[in-house]
């Protein structure tokens, strides 16, 4: 083969294998920039503060510590029998005296016991008095007594109760009552018994400008 051609034909296989590496050159890649600090997200605005009060929950006070209460419920007052009250005595004038009437309901006669707190008007007081039996006996009809509330240790009130009748007596360092009551009805009728014993009581005894009597004259000799 000449020399000038097989000089052409290597002259051209280098330019197509220069030509195919150029088709098949990867590209160039680009680098990306990496940041050296974190990206700051912006946050959530916390809520505006409100001019208004909170609504405090009831019985709790804002700013206050909390702490639970327990509130007892108010026990119904069993032992306590109402005999009567103020508006319920009706006064009457008879012989110079004040009676006072009124009346007590049935089924509080049959429910008196040791223990039971008996509530009653009484003339002349604001507040109804209250008495507690505490001691009972029985001769021949039942008998309690006990002790005023809130009133002198001399103080007391007895009940008996017979078959037709109760009689009530309160007695007091001031004045001594008497109450009468009908079982069947109810029905009562207060006394002051130290009415009774003014009107009872002789005049002489009672007035200090009695007239002294003259000696008797000496007996005549026979």
């Amino acid at each position: 083969m000449p020399r000038t051609t097989l000089l052409m034909a290597l002259a051209l296989s280098a330019a197509g294998i220069s030509f195919f590496a150029l088709l098949y050159e990867p590209a160039p890649v680009t680098p990306v920039a990496v940041p050296s600090a974190p990206v700051a997200f912006p946050l959530a605005a916390p809520p505006a503060p409100s001019n208004a009060a909170p609504i405090a929950a009831a019985g709790v006070i804002p700013g206050a510590a909390r702490h639970d209460v327990t509130i007892p419920a108010v026990a119904p007052e069993q032992n306590v029998i109402e005999l009567w009250d103020s508006s319920s005595l009706v006064p009457e004038k008879q012989d110079d005296m004040t009676l006072y009437h009124t009346q007590v309901p049935v089924a509080a006669i049959g429910s008196l016991a040791v223990g039971k707190t008996l509530q009653l008007a009484v003339p002349g007081r604001k507040e109804p008095l209250r008495a507690t039996l505490d001691e009972t006996h029985n001769n021949g009809a039942a008998v309690w007594s006990g002790s005023v509330q809130g009133g002198q240790a001399e103080d007391s009130l007895t009940v008996v109760r017979g078959q037709l009748e109760t009689h009530i007596t309160l007695a007091t360092r001031d004045k001594t009552l008497s109450f009468v009551v009908d079982n069947a009805t109810g029905k009562t009728l207060m006394t002051d018994q130290n009415e009774l014993l003014m009107r009872a009581t002789p005049d002489a005894l009672i007035t200090p400008e009695s007239t002294l009597l003259q000696p008797l004259p000496p007996p005549t000799s026979g």
